[in-house]
């Protein structure tokens, strides 16, 4: 890094042109090596085997990094400003800033102990506190999580190193659409009714992690569509259990379902 200040330095000291060209020049250098650096750290986090998850936290690191950097040899070489007093002053008043900024700080670090504890990282179907989703990313600040219905929570990174996480293995996880009709009892009394007769048939064929649930996505004149989910202690018999659940809920789907449910003699 000093033989590239003192180039850059004797290059600039040919007059006031030549300095706003090279400080110009070490900018774009900058901004291309930490493009190149982005790339890369993506591609490396991206692939399999490599012990590191692909957040953007990383790529963020290493990008801010490379212009400290960058912008440091600048202001050393271009304009002659001593990077290190420049750093001290700021230390002094960076605590007055971190006071400031309490909580950005604790996100950042939460950031940090998230992604190289590896907690939790992006593909992870986690529950994490009242919102349940698949991670799409851990960036400097928060998590992203994005649930079922497609919606898209962001979680400051501090409440996820402070809170439990559940995390759900995807293969584990069994989920179904269904469509059925109200037939003007209470909704919520309806889909209560459903997850104690889907659990019922699936604990005949499995062992469940967690009971059914039923999240409701659209409602029209023809009937209300649904997805039903649970989860499973092992994969062995994902396909058994399935099958068992609709069977369960079946009835449901009829337009005279309360009439079918009443002579079926299963009204428990």
């Amino acid at each position: 890094m000093d033989a590239v200040v003192e180039w850059v330095h004797g290059f600039a000291d040919d007059g006031e042109l030549q300095r706003w060209a090279a400080a110009i020049f070490v900018i774009i250098v900058t901004a291309i090596v930490a493009a190149m650096a982005s790339r890369l750290i993506r591609r490396i986090t991206s692939s399999d085997g490599v012990p590191l998850p692909s957040s953007s936290i990383l790529v963020n690191i290493v990008r801010v990094t490379i212009w400290i950097i960058g912008i440091s040899i600048m202001l050393s070489a271009c304009f002659n400003i001593d990077v290190n007093a420049l750093l001290a002053a700021l230390g002094i008043g960076g605590l007055a800033i971190s006071l400031g900024m309490q909580d950005t700080l604790k996100n950042l670090i939460g950031g940090l102990q998230v992604t190289f504890m590896k907690i939790i990282k992006p593909g992870d179907h986690v529950i994490v506190g009242a919102t349940e989703g698949i991670v799409q990313d851990v960036t400097w600040r928060q998590t992203v999580v994005k649930d079922f219905e497609n919606n898209t929570h962001l979680i400051p990174n501090a409440l996820v190193t402070a809170t439990e996480i559940e995390k759900i293995e995807p293969d584990c996880m069994v989920s179904t659409m269904l469509s059925f009709t109200n037939d003007t009892r209470d909704i919520d009394s309806l889909i209560r009714e459903m997850e104690l007769r889907a659990k019922s048939a699936v604990e005949e064929v499995a062992e469940l992690e967690k009971d059914p649930w039923i999240l409701l996505t659209q409602i029209g004149e023809y009937g209300t569509w649904a997805k039903m989910r649970f989860v499973l202690k092992d994969t062995s018999h994902v396909r058994e259990a399935r099958d068992a659940a609709l069977r369960a809920v079946s009835a449901y789907t009829r337009v005279n379902a309360s009439d079918v449910l009443l002579d079926s003699g299963e009204d428990d």
